[in-house]
């Protein structure tokens, strides 16, 4: 991939999102929540995720 392209600039936002997801699905000190407590589930993240179109 080329430096500082449309494409990097996407792939640096899906990361950014991504450890978003991560930090709504892990408590505040990284460690694992129990499913019933979170804020996102991993269905919802899957939806977020989809490709458009």
């Amino acid at each position: 991939m080329t430096q500082g392209t449309v494409e990097e600039k996407i792939l640096a936002l899906q990361d950014r999102k991504r450890g978003l997801a991560d930090q709504l699905m892990r408590g505040p000190q990284g460690e694992e929540v129990a499913a019933g407590s979170r804020l996102i589930t991993a269905g919802d993240l899957d939806v977020l995720f989809q490709p458009l179109g």
